[in-house]
């Protein structure tokens, strides 16, 4: 199966997907080879991304204070929110 290898390569890829997107909608029928392509396309970005630019898995801590921050939380009202002492 064929492979993106470099940067260059993952632009000009990403540039045929916008085409085929643009070109494309819900009523596309599924045999379209426009959709084919774009399937395709689409596998070979997902597993350059993977390797190129991997997303590790946050620490616990950092994904509290991802939440407290979102819910405006200050660590006494988490405190108080988990029942524990602050």
């Amino acid at each position: 199966m064929a492979k993106i290898k470099n940067k260059e390569t993952y632009d000009a890829v990403m540039k045929r997907i916008d085409v085929l997107f643009d070109s494309t909608d819900d009523n596309t029928s599924p045999e379209d080879p426009r959709l084919l392509e774009l399937d395709l396309l689409s596998e070979l970005v997902e597993e350059y991304e993977k390797e190129e630019f991997p997303i590790e898995t946050p620490s616990l801590a950092s994904v509290i204070q991802h939440r407290m921050h979102e819910m405006k939380l200050s660590q006494k009202e988490l405190a108080a929110i988990l029942g524990m002492t602050a």
